[in-house]
This record gives C-alpha cells, sequence and structure tokens, in this order.
C-alpha cells in the first residue's frame, strides 16, 4: 500500500467516474494508517480515493495524483455523484422532517394519511428542540427560515434513493442525504445589505422592489395610462403609512426586436429605475414620458422576454429583500426558437434565471383582448411558465376582453400588496403567521402573497444567519407529505467549469451532426460517435455499442445515469431519431440550444460561483449549482 496508483480507482461499474467521498467531520490527514496526523480537513470537502486498508482510505484533493494522504474511513461517505438536495424555501411549506432511516419514513408514506401523520410528528420533533431533547424517528427538523446558500454554504450529497408511492397513487422519491456545513463562522458576507445589523434591525429595514415592464407597441396607450393611475393610488397610501423608503417602482417600455420592425425606435427602454423609483414624483414623471409606438410590429408577437432579461440586468436589485418584475402585454412572447428572440431563452429558462440570480418572482398581467384571440393559448402557455415559482401558482393574470378598469384595478392590487407586506413584515410579523383562508381572496392573489412571504423568509435566512442542521445521515422526501404537489428540495448538480464546458460540448456535437444530417438521419449517430471520438481526450471510451443513446454517444452517460431523474433527450437512441419526423428531430435541436443559452449566462454569473467543495477561490475550484432541470 505505500505505493498509489497514478490514478484513483474506478467506481464499480465504471470505466471513467473514479471513486469519491465527501468528508463529513472535520479530520486530521495522516501520513499513514495509525500514524502521525497533521492539517485539518473541513466537512463538505471531496476527496478522490486511490487505495483502501482496512478502515482507513488513501485519498487526494485531485485526480492527479498528487499530494496524497490517508484518512479513517469513518469520517467520510462515499459520492457518487454531484448530486446534491437543498432546502427548497415557501411559505407553503412546512419545517423538513429528517428521519432516522427508510423504515420511518415508510410508516409515514404507507399510512392512511401520510399529511397527518407527519404533521404529528413534526410537532413532536418540535416539542423535543424546544425541550432540547431528541426524537426517536426525526433526527432534525428544517429551519423555520431560509438557508442562504451563498451565505451559509451546505450540501445534502444524495447517497440512496428508493421509489415509494402514497396511499392515493402518488410517487415519491426517498432519498439519503448527508448533511454537510461548508462555511466557517467567521467567514466575512460580502455585499449583503443585513450582515451587519442585528435580525431585528434588519426586518425594520425591508425593502421591496417592483419593476413593472410594460408593452408599448400600438394599442397600448390606454394600459400605459391606466398604469399610471393605479401606481399613483399605490404611491399616495405608501405615503399615508410612512414607508416611501422602503417600496420603489420601476418602469421599463419594451416593443420589439429592431431587425424585425426598425420603426419602432427601441426595443428595450428604462424610464425609471429603481433607485429612483422610490420618489412617486419620479416614477410619474418617467411614466409620463412613455408613449405607445409609432409603427406597427412585424407579428402579433413581441420580444417580452427581452424587457424581463433587461429588468433583470439594468436594475440594481441588491438593497431589496422582495423583487417583483411584472409583465404587462396583450402578445404572446418570441421563444428561443425565434430568430427574432434576442435572449434565445425559453420561459422556463429565463424564470429559471430570475429566481437563481436576483431571487426574484415574475407575475405577467395578460390582456387578453378581442384583437388577438388566436394568440391567447399561446400566450398563456408561455407566460404560465414563465410565471412558476416552486411550490407555488403561477403568477398570471389575465385580463378577460383587455378590460380597462379591471386591469387598473388589478394592477393597483399588486402593487397595494407588496407595500402592505413590507409594512407589516417591517413591522415585525412572522410571514408564517398569516392566512389566506378568505374565500373572497382568488388563488391569483394567494400566490401572489405567497410569493411575497416567501421572499421575507428568505430575507429572515440571511438576517439570522440560519444555517443547515448538524452533520448527520438522514431520509427525506422529495414531496410534501399531505400536498404530494409541492416539492421541498431543490435538486441541484455541482458543475465545475470544466464539466460545464464538457456538457457545453456534448450538446454542440448533436446540434451541429443534427443540422448536418436532415436529409440524411440513417448518418447523425455515426457522425456524432466520429465527432465525439475526435475531441475527446480519452477516445477509447466513447461508446461502441450497436444502438447507443446520445448520452452514450458523447461519452456522458456515466455522469448522469445513476441520477434518480432521468433524461428525455439523452436517451433518445439511433433507432428512436431515425423514427422522428424532421419536425420532432427538429425541436429536440431547439431545446439543446436553449440549454446552451443557459449554460453561457450561467458561466458569465461570477458571483453565482461558489467555493462549495472547500478548494478555494480559483476558477477551477468553483462549482454551480445548476438545477437538474437545466440537463439535457
Amino acid at each position: 500500500m505505500a505505493s498509489a496508483a497514478d490514478r484513483p480507482l474506478l467506481m464499480d461499474g465504471k470505466e471513467s467516474l473514479f471513486e469519491r467521498v465527501l468528508v463529513r467531520d472535520s479530520t486530521a490527514m495522516f501520513d499513514a494508517p495509525d500514524g502521525r496526523g497533521s492539517g485539518q480537513l473541513r466537512p463538505l470537502q471531496p476527496l478522490y480515493v486511490y487505495a483502501e486498508s482496512g478502515d482507513w482510505l488513501r485519498v487526494a484533493r485531485g485526480d492527479k495524483g498528487d499530494d496524497l494522504f490517508w484518512v479513517p474511513a469513518n469520517t467520510v461517505t462515499p459520492w457518487r455523484q454531484n448530486i446534491v438536495a437543498t432546502l427548497q424555501t415557501s411559505a407553503n411549506l412546512d419545517r423538513t422532517l429528517f428521519f432516522s432511516d427508510y423504515d420511518a419514513i415508510y410508516d409515514v408514506v404507507e399510512s392512511e394519511a401520510p399529511g397527518l401523520s407527519a404533521q404529528t410528528l413534526r410537532q413532536e420533533a418540535e416539542a423535543a428542540e424546544t425541550a432540547n431533547g431528541d426524537s426517536e424517528r426525526i433526527v432534525a427538523l428544517g429551519p423555520r427560515d431560509a438557508v442562504n446558500l451563498r451565505d451559509n454554504l451546505y450540501v445534502m450529497p444524495i447517497l440512496e434513493t428508493e421509489e415509494a408511492i402514497f396511499e392515493n397513487g402518488s410517487f415519491v422519491n426517498l432519498l439519503k442525504v448527508a448533511v454537510a456545513r461548508a462555511q466557517p463562522d467567521d467567514a466575512p458576507i460580502d455585499n449583503d445589505p443585513v450582515a451587519d445589523v442585528t435580525p431585528e434591525e434588519a426586518q425594520g429595514a425591508f425593502r421591496a422592489g417592483v419593476v413593472f415592464v410594460v408593452d408599448t407597441t400600438i394599442s397600448m396607450e390606454p394600459f400605459i395610462r391606466r398604469t399610471q393611475a393605479a401606481l399613483e393610488e399605490v404611491y399616495d397610501g405608501v405615503r399615508r403609512t410612512g414607508a416611501q423608503e422602503a417600496v420603489s417602482f420601476g418602469l421599463i417600455g419594451f416593443r420589439d426586436n429592431l431587425q424585425a420592425a426598425p420603426g419602432l425606435g427601441y426595443d428595450v427602454q428604462t424610464f425609471v429605475d429603481l433607485n429612483a423609483g422610490f420618489d412617486a414624483s419620479a416614477f410619474l414623471n418617467g411614466i409620463t414620458r412613455m408613449t405607445e409606438a409609432g409603427a406597427s410590429s412585424r407579428n402579433f408577437r413581441e420580444d417580452s422576454y427581452a424587457g424581463i432579461e433587461h429588468a433583470l440586468q439594468a436594475m440594481d436589485w441588491s438593497p431589496f429583500g422582495a423583487k417583483f418584475i411584472v409583465l404587462v402585454t396583450d402578445a404572446s412572447p418570441r421563444e428561443a426558437n425565434d430568430g427574432y428572440s434576442k435572449t434565445r431563452l425559453s420561459a422556463k429558462g429565463l424564470g429559471t434565471l430570475v429566481r437563481e440570480n436576483i431571487n426574484g418572482a415574475i407575475a405577467v398581467m395578460h390582456l387578453r383582448t378581442p384583437q388577438g384571440p388566436n394568440d391567447h393559448d399561446r400566450a398563456e402557455a408561455a407566460y404560465r411558465e414563465l410565471t412558476r415559482q416552486p411550490n407555488v401558482p403561477p403568477l398570471y393574470f389575465p385580463i378577460e376582453n383587455g378590460d380597462r378598469d379591471e386591469y387598473q384595478a388589478r394592477a393597483r392590487q399588486l402593487g397595494q400588496i407588496v407595500a402592505d407586506q413590507v409594512n407589516r413584515f417591517r413591522g415585525g410579523q412572522d410571514p408564517r403567521d398569516f392566512s389566506d383562508d378568505d374565500d373572497t381572496i382568488d388563488e391569483d392573489t394567494k400566490a401572489f402573497r405567497a410569493a411575497g412571504r416567501t421572499m421575507q423568509l428568505e430575507y429572515l435566512g440571511r438576517s439570522r444567519g440560519s444555517e443547515a442542521p448538524d452533520v448527520f445521515e438522514a431520509v427525506v422526501a422529495d414531496r410534501d407529505f399531505a400536498r404530494p404537489g409541492l416539492k421541498p428540495l431543490s435538486i441541484r448538480l455541482l458543475l465545475t467549469k470544466a464539466e460545464l464546458s464538457n456538457l457545453d460540448e456534448a450538446l454542440r456535437i448533436i446540434i451541429e451532426k443534427a443540422e448536418e444530417n436532415v436529409i440524411n438521419p440513417d448518418d447523425f449517430f455515426g457522425q456524432v460517435l466520429g465527432a465525439a471520438a475526435d475531441m475527446s481526450r480519452r477516445p477509447d471510451k466513447v461508446s461502441r455499442r450497436s444502438d447507443p443513446t446520445l448520452a452514450e454517444a458523447v461519452n456522458v452517460s456515466e455522469f448522469i445515469e445513476d441520477l434518480p431523474y432521468k433524461s428525455r433527450i439523452m436517451a433518445i437512441t439511433e433507432a428512436d431519431w431515425v423514427r422522428m419526423s424532421i419536425s420532432e428531430q427538429q425541436t429536440v435541436v431547439n431545446e439543446l440550444y436553449e440549454k446552451i443559452e443557459r449554460y453561457r449566462r450561467y458561466n458569465a454569473a461570477t458571483d453565482q460561483w461558489v467555493d462549495y467543495l472547500g478548494a478555494g477561490a480559483s476558477a477551477g475550484g468553483l462549482v454551480y449549482p445548476m438545477m437538474l432541470d437545466d440537463l439535457p
């Protein structure tokens, strides 16, 4: 055992993935089994395994065979993938239950009333927590507030998974996880407006930013003026409560891509930014300058996604705890495959960017005017997808017949909800101490309120420094016991820059060869295999199976095959591809183009890459916590 191999051990059954473990408890590095210890490893740090000797492992931080040392096997846990679970904050969810073992969680899943059983256990665990005692079946509860992933780093590596079924027939994944916190107690939090104040002071300083992104094409002038009237009333209400410094309204106008219609004057323009939007006169001066276009668009669709992305990038969201983008339009958007789309993003991709980059929410006020009946269904489908929030219904507000009075009332209501929530929260109200049982309140309004209260929980988590539970192994469910449609966990992959680049490269190979072989689909897979072999550092590992999947063809199958959530596109075989129509093949290509566009933005978002793995702040040591839905 004195001389380790140049390469780490391969995982069982794998040809290209190395065996790795994750440090669970802070431990020393030893020069030999039972030898002399030195230095200290932090929890969360991944290590490559080079050799085993009894209860000891020979490991290194990298896969090059450098700086080898020994650790006791009981201080680490196997980690087969970069897949992790993170706690999903929502005002609609109770605290997450961490079960002692599979037997304990199956008792709840297979009960006649899983929601009631879970609530009983939660009450018992909370009572034990208050008394500093232990609960027999619940080893920990999730935090009351949100854990900010970039302030108090933690991951829950998924070690095992089992699929179960609730009594009502709904499926649920049961995940065995190891929880590890990585943030040192004395680590500074940069650019955090609540880092240097008490939680009470932070709550009293809470502010909300709302940006209206308004369609300013022909026929929109009446709605621009109604937006002005609605916000005048909201500003009056804010002024009466003395909270002028707590709520800001921004204003952006959008039309369409100027390549589609050069006469429109502008595609996107800021009329009021959030720094000025605390002042009612500044907002009203800005909206007075906003007018509808003097020329027609190319067709009924508009590039509304460009307006939303402009709000995401051009506004300074950092001073705000609540962040809303409200789109006002009568038209469907230009989707990712539209030649005039500036963003090249889908509704789902753009919505994800807003949530991931600023932790914000999008609401859409869709003016279903008599002029666009053939466009309404397409617009509704896109905007419902765009406005989806985890565990909250879509923030989609249809205005039937483009009724101007209804629009003004709804715009005033949304602005007032934000202002009221800010006042109550700044006054000390707990976001969970709130009831929406009033039957007179429609579901859309409840959803908007829930999104705002979820942002307050996230803000509280930052101000209180809420953390994930201490290091341990436990079993959790990826569905809510009472409402299986809700998900208390977010499943993510921790990707390095190199891994994101490899994934991007694989998708580009598929796209290039698909477009070259539209007329000859029989040649597609052969050319993908050839291109993958030419570009691979290990061409011997490129699939030689008679009917490989796309994942095998581009040599990413081992990377994704052990995930508990399966890929639809990458499972396509050569026989599947040949049977597809040209339009079906193009749909696959369009989806891959959109994924690449997301990856480009992730790669450029330098503030979103974090040192989850404790490897140092160099580019090679940073990872991006990519949501599993972003995989092809």
